[in-house]
């Protein structure tokens, strides 16, 4: 291989004689080579887009190869008998995303859908454009191709409230076996968790001195145990999808793991626009998908399966007539069935709370520290590169000390001394405005940094999606109306949040390293005055965020329930054929991460669906 001139003489005046220069180049070629083993080739499923015509029929359908679709297609397709189809709007993951420490690159990149949602009265108002970045996985494996690879289930009360409002089957003791099934945890420590399963679960202790000053901060607030489902409050280095040094999407565990199978027909860049209906029986008889700018109509004789996510799955539905019966009729959608499609969205909503702290407190690496990282990576997987540094150390707490769980989750991103990469990135895939950015970096020339960010484990305000127009490839609106309910409770608890996360800087553990907020530059906030509660109170509508937990929007529940999508078996109400399994259903957002229960709801719906054709019941679809 010809090297570029820029490889081959960067250092004009450095002469390499043999063999030196072989071994150097021997060296760089060795690194470029190794980049192609975290490409995707002969990882994956073939892409079957292509072979794809118009007409074929399959027995099922699944839209969306996310999260939940992956475990899906994984097993339906182990029914030898059934002819499954995934369709994917994306394409394979990079090899950027393989590289855990690089999660924040991978948005707004053609892996990312990209989504800007729509200004809003009660948040965001100080963010860029006055509005949420929402950052969505369009690849195989969706958003766990993007996200921080956390894996945490959420609390038992989460799964029982669902169950106490109708959902039959969905309480924790029902759920548990389901997560089970799909974990395969490392840590033989752990016996919550399952050990056998496709998704390899790791975790580690971050070596930054920072870890475990913040650990003891912690237990002088009376947080001294290690939080576990039993005992849910306390911190905790997080259990990782993140296996030999490479991020374990559910592509890679669900799909990777059997894409030789012949039933399994994987097509990539196919976005679906709508279903096919058979309006007077209110039936799905397919979907129509775009595959290389031609629209094919594609039947299933079984099912259609929408994984498509909290946004597009609803965005699907209603674009096909299901929905909102006076939105669909004022955009000319001929209505299918009346269902609260789109309402309900839920999400975690945070707040980046920037602080500086004594650079005693964090290891600091020169330049070539870090070139030695990638090099120790890119040849052995080895290195900080293969985890998130201390950003999976995490608390739990709760404000009102008023039950076992708790009601805040806190995060923390470090900085070292003029972080030039995850600082930059970080604000960026916040939306924040670029006069507190600058006030950050310039606090981050001389000072180490960290984020320290409580979110809301259970918000009381709704979101919804709607159509933008009738065309089906439109990209919706969502609207995310954070921190919009009547009695501020979310505002409430959030600045609850920002005094516990002050509280912490001001036990004996912190104020040996002197760590304190930053004052912020906010525009809109500048009639107050800095760290009052009231400045507090307007940061948080201004520069108060999310952490990408969209869900609910098709909100399963009984019958009976008119707000909800679908029911306790994931069907949609008085639509045969049709099933929604993915974060979409949840009828309130679980404490924690949302993708570990994401994937149960797949591998659940998944057995649902199994039950019903494999040993048929005498109620219909």
């Amino acid at each position: 291989m010809e090297l570029p001139q820029s490889i081959l003489n960067p250092c004009p005046a450095t002469t390499l004689s043999a063999p030196a220069s072989h071994i150097f180049f021997t060296l760089i070629n060795t690194l470029m080579a190794s980049q192609c083993a975290l490409g995707p080739d002969g990882r994956y499923p073939p892409d079957y887009g292509n072979t794809l015509h118009d007409g074929d029929e399959f027995d099922f359908i699944i839209v969306g190869a996310g999260s939940a679709g992956s475990i899906v297609a994984n097993r339906l397709s182990q029914v030898k008998d059934w002819k499954v189809l995934l369709l994917e709007a994306g394409s394979y993951p990079s090899a950027l995303s393989e590289i855990p420490a690089l999660l924040f690159s991978l948005q707004r990149t053609p892996e990312d859908w990209q989504y800007q949602m729509e200004p809003c009265k009660t948040c965001c108002l100080g963010l860029k454009s006055g509005t949420c970045y929402c950052p969505r996985g369009k690849v195989l494996g969706g958003s766990s191709v993007l996200n921080a690879m956390y894996y945490v289930r959420g609390n038992p009360s989460d799964f029982d409230g669902w169950a106490e409002a109708g959902n039959t089957g969905w309480d924790y003791k029902s759920v548990v076996k389901h997560f089970k099934k799909f974990e395969g945890c490392q840590d033989p420590d752990y016996p919550f968790y399952g050990k056998d399963g496709e998704l390899k679960l790791t975790r580690y202790k971050s070596q930054q001195p920072i870890r475990d000053i913040l650990t003891d901060a912690y237990s002088e607030l009376g947080y001294n145990q290690e939080y576990n489902e039993e005992k849910p409050t306390g911190s905790w280095d997080c259990f990782m999808s993140i296996n030999e040094g490479t991020r374990f999407s559910t592509s890679k565990s669900f799909l990777g793991t059997v894409k030789d199978r012949k039933n399994l027909y994987v097509a990539l860049n196919a976005q679906v626009g709508k279903l096919m209906v058979d309006g007077s029986k209110k039936a799905i008889r397919g979907v129509e998908v775009r595959i290389n700018g031609k629209i094919l109509k594609v039947k299933a004789k079984k099912e259609v399966i929408l994984s498509a996510g909290t946004i597009n799955s609803p965005q699907i539905l209603m674009n096909s007539g299901i929905g909102p019966k006076e939105h669909l009729e004022n955009l000319g959608i001929n209505l299918v069935k009346d269902l609260n499609v789109g309402d309900n969205l839920q999400d975690h909503v945070i707040f980046p709370l920037f602080l500086s702290i004594d650079k005693s407190a964090v290891k600091q690496k020169s330049d070539l520290d870090k070139i030695d990282d990638f090099y120790q990576y890119f040849m052995h997987k080895r290195g900080p590169l293969t985890g998130i540094e201390i950003t999976n150390f995490m608390g739990f707490i709760n404000t009102k000390n008023d039950s076992i769980f708790p009601d805040i989750q806190l995060f923390h991103v470090l900085h070292e001394t003029n972080d030039l990469y995850l600082l930059p990135t970080i604000t960026s895939s916040f939306n924040l405005p670029d006069e507190l950015i600058a006030t950050f970096q310039e606090t981050n020339r001389n000072s180490c940094n960290f984020f320290l960010i409580p979110q809301v484990m259970k918000p009381k305000s709704r979101g919804r999606i709607r159509l933008r127009s009738a065309d089906p490839f439109h990209t919706p609106m969502i609207f995310p109306n954070y921190f919009s309910d009547e009695s501020n409770e979310d505002v409430e608890l959030l600045l609850e949040g920002i005094k516990f996360a002050k509280k912490l800087t001001h036990t004996e553990t912190l104020k040996k390293y002197r760590a304190k907020p930053v004052e912020y530059t906010l525009p809109n906030c500048k009639e107050f005055t800095f760290d009052t509660d009231e400045f507090w109170r307007c940061a948080i509508r201004n520069i108060g965020t999310h952490v990408y937990h969209q869900v609910g929007t098709c909100k399963m529940g009984p019958g009976g329930d008119p707000t909800t999508v679908v029911d306790p078996k994931l069907r949609v109400h008085g639509v045969k054929g049709l099933r929604v399994i993915d974060g979409s259903i949840m009828p309130k957002i679980t404490s924690g991460n949302t993708n570990a229960p994401i994937i149960m709801i797949g591998e659940k719906g998944a057995e649902l669906i199994k039950e019903y054709w494999l040993h048929r019941k005498s109620d219909e679809l």
